[in-house]
């Protein structure tokens, strides 16, 4: 969401607007949807007399993989389609005479003089950002902090073993979510269950490796390699695995980083690609594309460097990770098929429609034609996924073959409902009086307060008016109470809660689920639990087009959705209905064997390697020189 601020003379006076107020749900849509397409186009673009994704790689394999990735992730080509919808949405309702920035980054800064030029407004202030050489010095800097970290992260001591033997399955965690101190399998916070199963069947036959920083993306920063050393108690560190003389590919990358940044930045049809109607967004898109060569690039093959060293010493069976579809799992997937290595993604979280990580047309998927090593998008073997619906949603949008998709249940959905269904009348009332509920109905929010900013104020408000209500905001995770108390301030019924308290118990005692974005609203209609979504759209639209959730796209709808989901018994009957049925449509639930199947849907892949894996040369690929 854009959060920029505006001056405008619309001849009655000058005033302050918000710029996220002339972006409606369908304005907000349509940008998402541009975004995605223009990310998309941008590898068929010819750089140098070649199409993008054929033009750069690394050992033979598209860099493409990872261009994309960063691009989606920064939300700056997203912020454009988003700044200049309600720009002109502004224009047409406002007829201003005059506009200035009082609050802005860099895309509003160099989108809104160009705006009023095209309209004929003044613009007032200053316009434009830093000069483009300056802001890839910064950019440069930045990724030369990250190499340095990376070489010094080779001086801790190793612990790998001095012959180790082949493991039966290698599984890649995520070093941020491994809790130390805890049994190995039970360490990851994300697949934990699935990795219990696995050590049951293998006994010493799983070995893992932890990658990527120790602190999660909030707490992070580069310089934590340089200065924090890696738990020993934590899964084998992937450094360990590869010393410096194992990335001299991705060295050579390095070192001609600023000729492939020439080459791609040289391009006019990824220049004239920069046009958005009127608005030339070159000064922005110039250095997204410096922050992909210069920092995504540079880390991503060293991503797979190490993703090889890693897998020629365990040389395992399979191999199983998470965020499969992310930078870390790519590099995996790229280097485990260049060694004919069987592999497994498990689903981890909800795949969200909006998820350009997890959608591909159709010759994505498919290998380049006219080179013969880009196999293709490096998904998994086989993808283990919650329930019919994410499948369904891989096959159409993602292309995925239906081979490599196997539904093996959730393990947290199965953790979830055992807990809740062991919870004593005791424990639901002590969750009550833990929320401050009392005798009013417990409303529960779920959700990260950056997502819900907007509107958690006015559900605030709407439940102070009802006779009846009681609003306990669940503290996210990946944030502090801090965040949320300024929410809860003068609202007598309204109250925040930790993130430490259990869910279970809550869901439990609570009448109604509130949401932004949470996959708790799907867990707990499965708890036979209703939701509300509020901020329309977000990801949930789905489930509420779909009528197995209530919705509301602004503030003045919150307050008739409480009223209607709470008190309307008809209502709530209907939603009822509709939701068992689309849980059985998409065979979504829980029957405590989700961790099994998929533990043994894992251990099939190791019984059927192929006979000759297919390696690609050991150096840079030709392209990119």
């Amino acid at each position: 969401m854009i959060d920029d601020v505006l001056m405008i003379d619309a001849g009655s006076g000058a005033r302050k607007v918000r710029l996220a107020d002339y972006l409606d749900a369908r304005a907000e849509e349509c940008a998402i949807a541009s975004e995605h397409q223009w990310i998309k186009t941008l590898r068929r673009l010819d750089v140098d007399g070649q199409p993008l994704r054929r033009r750069f790689t690394f050992r033979g394999d598209s860099l493409w993989w990872f261009t994309e990735l960063y691009l989606h992730k920064q939300q700056v080509v997203l912020s454009i389609y988003q700044t200049i919808s309600a720009l002109e949405a502004l224009v047409q309702r406002e007829r201003p005479v005059g506009i200035s920035v009082v609050r802005g980054g860099p895309v509003v800064r160099t989108l809104a003089p160009q705006g009023a030029r095209a309209h004929g407004i003044a613009y007032r202030g200053r316009a434009g950002r830093a000069p483009g050489m300056l802001r890839v010095m910064q950019i440069d800097l930045r990724a030369l902090g990250l190499m340095i970290a990376a070489r010094a992260s080779r001086a801790r001591p190793s612990r790998t073993p001095a012959s180790p033997a082949p493991a039966t399955v290698a599984a890649f965690v995520h070093r941020a979510f491994w809790r130390s101190g805890a049994p190995e399998g039970s360490a990851e916070s994300y697949i934990g269950p699935v990795l219990e199963a696995l050590e049951d069947r293998v006994p010493d036959g799983v070995r893992y490796v932890s990658v990527g920083p120790a602190e999660n993306f909030r707490a992070r920063r580069w310089w934590h390699a340089l200065l924090k050393k890696i738990d020993p108690g934590a899964a084998l560190p992937i450094e360990s695995l590869a010393p410096l003389s194992k990335l001299e590919d991705s060295k050579q990358l390095w070192r001609e980083r600023h000729r492939l940044l020439r080459t791609l930045l040289s391009g006019a049809a990824v220049q004239q690609h920069a046009r958005v109607g009127t608005y030339d967004c070159w000064p922005l898109i110039r250095d997204e594309l410096a922050g992909v060569v210069l920092l995504q690039w540079t880390w991503s093959a060293r991503a797979m460097d190490e993703a090889g060293a890693a897998l020629d010493i365990l040389r395992p069976a399979v191999l199983v990770t998470y965020a499969e579809a992310g930078g870390w799992g790519r590099a995996l997937m790229l280097e485990a098929r260049r060694r004919g290595i069987p592999t497994a993604g498990l689903q981890h979280g909800f795949i969200y429609q909006s998820w350009l990580n997890y959608l591909h047309e159709d010759d994505e998927m498919g290998p380049d034609p006219a080179d013969p090593i880009d196999s293709g998008f490096p998904r998994p073997t086989r993808t283990m996924l919650f329930d019919d619906y994410a499948r369904a949603h891989l096959e159409r949008h993602g292309h995925f073959p239906v081979e490599s998709l196997a539904v093996t249940g959730s393990p947290r959905l199965d953790a979830l409902v055992e807990s809740v269904g062991a919870l004593s009348a005791q424990q639901i009332a002590d969750a009550r009086r833990t929320s401050g509920a009392d005798s009013r109905d417990l409303v529960l929010f779920v959700g990260k307060f950056s997502q819900a900013r907007h509107v958690l104020g006015s559900l605030a408000d709407a439940i102070d008016r009802m006779a009846g209500g009681h609003l306990a905001i669940k503290t996210h995770p990946a944030e502090t109470s801090d965040a949320y108390e300024p929410v809860a301030a003068g609202h007598e019924h309204v109250s925040i809660l930790p993130a430490a308290v259990p869910l279970g118990p809550l869901l439990r005692a609570c009448r109604l689920v509130v949401t932004v974005n949470s996959t708790v609203a799907l867990d707990a209609g499965v708890l036979g639990i209703p939701a509300l979504v509020i901020g329309l759209p977000n990801n949930l639209s789905p489930f509420v087009a779909a009528g197995i959730m209530a919705g509301a796209a602004t503030a003045s709808e919150i307050e008739p959705a409480l009223h209607r989901i709470l008190y309307d018994q008809e209502f709530r009957r209907h939603i009822e209905g509709s939701r068992e049925e689309y849980l059985r449509r998409y065979a979504i639930g829980s029957d405590g064997r989700a961790a099994a199947r998929s533990a043994d849907a894992i251990l099939a892949l190791a019984e059927h390697l192929p006979s000759q894996p297919v390696m690609a040369d050991p150096h840079v690929e030709r392209n990119n020189r």
